[in-house]
């Protein structure tokens, strides 16, 4: 008994607030994560505004509960009221549809170290659904500085159930705005970056439950943007300083959509030729070259330089574009391993197939566009985690691959992955906000 309390005096104590209302689908799954840490010295504060849909009924249930359930003016309320009862050297807030994962606390104990400067941690964040399956799809993040925080038009924010301080940082940067009703985590990252750094873990921490009822879902995803500017506008400092004109200015830029109108009017110009209007298309071209060369550059120049190049232009050209492709919103799509409903596959693609008495091999059927694929593209197949074979497509467009099974298979369902060795991301060629890494189009896949 002595040697176990010593060993939870080693661990620092962790407060948990989780605030809630009307959650009563998905609040005994959030308890259960934080319960699953099994971390010696956790302390758990629901606070509940008065829900009628049984939450407190289930909140009965866990005796280990700090709760309280009254009525408030909603999320930054609740979670204000929360920290000011909680006595942990760790702080973070988990909300009533979110979950952590197994070892989160433990490795969160490790990393943050106030006298080391690590005040704040932030590790990685999953989406799921309401049925607690992972849609495939990691929360986009990355944290380098507070002007890059309130940029938050450059597509990427930081993942809040996955963020843990200590409450030095909340006594000067808190509380949250009880104002708000939609981005308050973002308002309190605003004000967390302009006086501390984000120390990054490099393990998925937490989930963020995506469902019909969550406020997320509430808004689109335009107007959560623009609610997330006006919050961001509040951060900018005086209008005498170079960071207020630095972000007027990119805001400015994203606002313009200055590539897309480039690639639009270069769109223009490709249909004018092609119908014969040379002086029309020159205009549109000339109009986009100047708007955006570098899409310029890679709509009407890359794809015949990729093709007849055979030096190092391809190569650099490549490199470029392999930096480029391991931005937080692209890094945010590698574990999705499902088809996208436009047909296209990522760099990994998994289906689970038939396999009749007869079968003797897996057939793979689609479509491919190598003009930005940076490496030779070869698609790899594996079923039920048994590598069968590897192909090698040399061509741009439409091909069929058969893959001899090394055994016959007993009749029933496999596991059927098909990988690919490159992949490209539309956004960078086309500006069109499409940040997917994709590989091929899927026609057929059959045992």
């Amino acid at each position: 008994m002595r040697e176990g309390t010593r060993m939870m005096a080693k661990q620092p104590r962790i407060s948990i607030v989780t605030p809630s209302f009307n959650q009563g689908r998905y609040i005994a799954s959030t308890i259960e994560s934080v319960l699953a840490q099994e971390y010696p010295n956790v302390e758990h504060i629901v606070v509940d505004g008065s829900s009628t849909d049984g939450t407190v009924e289930i909140l009965k249930q866990y005796p280990h509960l700090k709760t309280f359930s009254e009525p408030d003016r909603g999320q930054g309320e609740a979670i204000n009221k929360g920290f000011r009862l909680a006595t942990g050297e760790i702080w973070g807030f988990l909300n009533s549809d979110d979950t952590l994962l197994p070892g989160a606390l433990h490795r969160v104990a490790q990393e943050i170290n106030p006298e080391e400067g690590r005040h704040i941690v932030m590790g990685r964040c999953r989406f799921i659904d309401e049925h607690d399956h992972f849609i495939g799809i990691e929360h986009p993040s990355r944290f380098e500085n507070h002007r890059r925080v309130l940029a938050i038009w450059k597509g990427y924010a930081i993942p809040q159930p996955a963020v843990f301080w200590t409450p030095k940082v909340w006594r000067e940067c808190g509380p949250m705005d009880e104002e708000l009703r939609f981005a308050l985590d973002y308002d309190l990252f605003c004000k967390f970056s302009l006086k501390y750094r984000f120390h990054f873990i490099d393990q998925i921490l937490a989930t963020y439950r995506l469902h019909p009822e969550s406020k997320t879902e509430q808004q689109n995803e335009n107007e959560r943007l623009q609610e997330a500017i006006r919050i961001s506008r509040r951060y900018w400092g005086s209008r005498f300083s170079l960071m207020h004109w630095q972000l007027a200015f990119s805001l400015a830029g994203y606002r313009f959509n200055r590539r897309n109108r480039a690639r639009n009017l270069l769109l223009q110009a490709k249909e004018a030729w092609r119908k014969g209007h040379v002086l029309r298309a020159s205009t549109y071209a000339i109009a986009g070259q100047i708007l955006a060369p570098e899409v310029a550059f890679y709509v009407a120049l890359y794809p015949p330089m990729r093709r007849i190049s055979k030096t190092t232009l391809k190569k650099i050209l490549s490199l470029r574009a392999e930096g480029r492709d391991r931005s937080p919103q692209t890094a945010a799509y590698f574990d999705h391993t499902d088809l996208w409903p436009d047909g296209w596959s990522g760099p990994r693609l998994r289906m689970s197939r038939e396999a009749g008495p007869d079968t003797r091999a897996v057939w793979v059927r689609g479509w491919v566009d190598l003009t930005y694929m940076r490496k030779p593209f070869f698609l790899s197949v594996w079923v039920e985690d048994q590598f069968i074979g590897q192909r090698h497509i040399q061509e741009s467009g439409d091909f069929e691959l058969e893959f001899p099974l090394p055994q016959k298979l007993v009749p029933g369902m496999y596991p059927v992955e098909v990988q690919a060795s490159t992949w490209f991301v539309p956004h960078h060629f086309s500006a069109n906000n499409d940040h997917r890494p994709l590989s091929f189009k899927m026609a057929d896949l059959r045992l």
